[in-house]
């Protein structure tokens, strides 16, 4: 039963984001076709061709504002904006940290690591795991993720010298533990 529940809440974590973005790029899309329209006085939109010369504007039309609004997204005054979206709403919401690592890891944006992969040391095993942040005792806050659902897992207070950084990403070792431990010769080389 915890499998399903976990897999079922993975799932929905997945498809509401991607569901999201589904309806607003067709409705973004629509609307910059509409805004093709005038283009009917110099150009048949009503034949094949018009109809795609309206959609390739339409899409340039969406890369260039996406490419512009990603330029807004590196600014200082976005950095604070997001921060303080952050620190009031995001981060009560369960699992955003997490996602947020995965999703800054998967887009190569450069962001403070705020769960970095490590290697968790219990007695006579260990385990992937990440890193939350530490306490100023020494101890740091590690989150054990469960296998193959890495959204469900558990939270442990341990001493420095029971966790080793990974030399790998947020993203490898998410994609490690969701295949269950396939890779790790690769992802625990010098370890």
């Amino acid at each position: 039963m915890k499998f399903i529940k976990s897999t079922l809440i993975g799932g929905i974590f997945f498809l509401i984001p991607v569901t999201v973005l589904v309806m607003i790029l067709g409705k973004t899309f629509a609307f910059f076709v509409q805004l093709t329209l005038p283009l009917k006085e110099w150009w048949p939109l009503d034949r094949v061709l018009g109809i795609a010369i309206a959609n390739l504007i339409a899409v340039a039309t969406i890369i260039v504002l996406c490419f512009l609004a990603g330029l807004f997204a590196r600014s200082k005054i976005a950095a604070k904006f997001v921060a303080s979206l952050e620190a009031r709403f995001l981060d009560n919401i369960p699992g955003y940290k997490f996602l947020k690592s995965m999703t800054g890891s998967v887009t190569g944006i450069e962001q403070e690591v705020s769960m970095a992969p490590i290697l968790a040391r219990f007695d006579d095993a260990s385990q992937v795991a990440f890193k939350v942040e530490s306490l100023p005792d020494g101890r740091a806050i590690v989150y054990i993720p469960g296998a193959p659902d890495p959204l469900s897992g558990s939270l442990f207070v341990m001493a420095a010298d029971r966790i080793e950084p990974l030399e790998c990403s947020f993203q490898e070792a998410v994609k490690n533990i969701r295949g269950l431990g396939a890779g790790s010769d690769e992802l625990l080389s010098g370890h």
